[in-house]
């Protein structure tokens, strides 16, 4: 093995810095074949050296064979494309050399052919194939044109050398061929390997996927089913002319429902992204702690509270004002930790999300009273398409799995806890930096406020949109103006300019992209807060139009908790 690992190297040569695995074979067979013929030029020169005493072989061949040594040499200067045509110019011209000089007693002609054939197997640029082809089939013609008008005598050999010599040029053909060969019998034993396992691969990616539609529609189907059924009863209360009794707690499990459509959306859409490899960065900032959950768990008592379920706060006293984290990413993370625990507690429960610190890390747990899970299911709870039913597994589990992707590129840990038959308790911790002086964390919460004296231009295409998001605002005291796309928004803006603008994204005659454009660079304009509503969900989108001087952006379905915080956020100090 110790002499086999220096010759290795060699063959190697060129090929550290490169990932193409083809190119990478392609360049070992090169210098393979080089050494190889560089080998056997040397020792066939001495051979016939010491046999007919005459160095009109030996030191053609020893030229040679420092000529092969140099196209390794290239390729280790990484002078791939130059190194394969100087290797195949040269066989060439000593092939031609060596079959003028022997004459038709050396089968060079059959070294020539196999030089003709391997163009084709070694180069893969129509140039360098080009080049090879027309210089070795060159020397073939010039090889049969010397044997053919007998220009140049050939040395005359005894009879024993003649054989010598024919059948050296036999096996050094023979050794080349099998190179090849066993090289491409490599490459293609390696690609059905490669290819066997992408189909195993494939064949597991489609049953997951699958399993996966089949579960995200069963789930999805429970709260749409929800949302219709509960559309008709209201329905039929307002054909009969009636307000009915059940009516807040209809509009209650109304809201719940839909949430949860937003939910799994969400998460579908998260996952797509995690398994096509476009991951986020990181934006790691100055995060008001107590704020952020405050804000989140007022969001979710609405769902919450169509289970009668409470959802509870408790801060530690030493807890950080400020942490550095990435604000959007840990939402989401604490968003599907949160509808996990309301979904699968009891009713007329409890949930209790306590936020704390320990030595060097902080840490949020939150607590469910569902009743536990069973040990053998903890092995599996954060891995994507849980297909098992149990008093806690049920549909897609995506939640989980995007949870813990988030919680480790956040360079964090989550783990679980149970207690049998009582509760669950999921525990996502972080580690403590240095924070930037920050505004003191007060437990505050998203409450409602009213913004008179304000006007929000809404450039909105769809008219049900229109309406909410008017209906939404007058009840906030805001002025509203609508315009039905971006050319109508811009009129409306330059005619009486508004203290805040919701554009939409997708709109006929001018987009959001384009209308936003115009408003940065109107100079009566460009200072007014733009905040994008749109119902694409993907983060690069929502950086594009920040990157473009848009002031916020919100996905639709628009939670009003949340847009209240962006108007507070825009509109206060106008």
């Amino acid at each position: 093995m110790k002499l086999l690992y220096p010759l290795a190297r060699f063959i190697s040569f060129g090929t550290e810095s490169l990932a193409d695995k083809e190119k990478q074979e392609r360049i070992r067979i090169i210098n393979s074949l080089s050494l190889a013929t560089a080998l056997l030029c040397f020792l066939m020169g001495l051979l016939f050296y010491f046999v007919i005493g005459n160095t009109m072989i030996m030191l053609p061949a020893f030229v040679e064979a420092l000529g092969f040594c140099g196209v390794v040499l290239l390729n280790k200067l990484r002078k791939y494309e130059t190194a394969g045509i100087v290797m195949m110019c040269w066989q060439a011209v000593f092939a031609v050399y060596f079959g003028i000089l022997v004459g038709t007693i050396a089968a060079v002609v059959v070294a020539l052919l196999f030089m003709i054939n391997a163009t084709f197997l070694i180069y893969k640029k129509k140039r360098s194939i080009l080049v090879c082809f027309c210089i070795t089939a060159g020397g073939l013609i010039v090889t049969e044109t010397f044997y053919f008008t007998g220009w140049v005598k050939p040395v005359e050999f005894s009879h024993t050398i003649t054989f010598a010599l024919r059948w050296t040029c036999i096996l050094v053909v023979m050794a080349l061929n099998t190179i090849c060969i066993l090289y491409y019998k490599k490459m293609s034993n390696d690609l059905l390997v490669i290819l066997q396992a992408r189909t195993r691969e494939l064949e597991k990616a489609n049953l997951s996927r699958k399993v996966f539609l089949q579960e995200t529609s069963h789930e999805i189907r429970n709260p749409l089913n929800a949302i219709f059924g509960i559309v008709q009863l209201m329905q039929m209360d307002l054909k009969k002319g009636r307000i009915s009794a059940t009516l807040p707690n209809l509009v209650d499990n109304l809201y719940a429902a839909s949430f949860n459509v937003k939910d799994i959306i969400n998460n579908v859409l998260e996952l797509s992204r995690i398994e096509a490899g476009q991951l986020d960065e990181m934006r790691p900032r100055s995060m008001e702690l107590r704020r952020v959950i405050s804000n989140i768990a007022s969001i979710y008592e609405y769902v919450a509270n169509t289970k009668s379920v409470h959802i509870a706060l408790e801060f530690a006293p030493d807890l950080p004002e400020n942490v550095m984290t990435d604000e959007t990413k840990f939402s989401q993370i604490i968003n599907n930790l949160l509808m996990n625990a309301i979904k699968f507690t009891r009713p007329n429960s409890r949930i209790t999300i306590a936020v704390g610190r320990d030595d060097d890390n902080w840490f949020v747990s939150i607590s469910d009273q569902g009743g536990g899970i069973e040990p053998e299911k903890l092995v599996r709870i954060f891995e994507p398409f849980v297909t098992e039913k149990s008093s806690f597994i049920e549909g897609t589990g995506l939640g989980l799995h995007i949870c813990k992707h988030f919680t480790e590129k956040l360079n964090g840990a989550i783990s679980v806890e149970c207690e049998e038959h009582i509760s669950t308790t999921f525990t996502v911790r972080f580690p403590l930096s240095p924070q930037r002086p920050g505004i003191t964390g007060s437990a505050a919460s998203a409450s409602e406020r009213m913004f008179d004296s304000k006007t929000v231009l809404v450039i909105e295409d769809d008219k049900m949109n229109q309406v909410i998001l008017k209906n939404f605002l007058l009840n906030n005291g805001v002025h509203v103006v609508t315009a039905n796309n971006g050319m109508e928004g811009l009129e409306a803006a330059r005619k009486n300019p508004p203290d805040l603008i919701i554009l939409d994204s997708h709109m006929p005659k001018m987009n959001g992209r384009e209308t936003l454009l115009h408003l940065k660079q109107d100079p009566c304009l460009f200072r007014i807060p733009v905040i994008i509503a749109s119902g694409d969900a993907f983060t690069e989108t929502a950086a594009g139009f920040l990157r473009q001087g848009a002031s916020d952006y919100v996905t639709k379905p628009i939670e009003f908790n949340t847009l209240r915080i962006v108007l507070e956020k825009h509109l206060q100090g106008i």
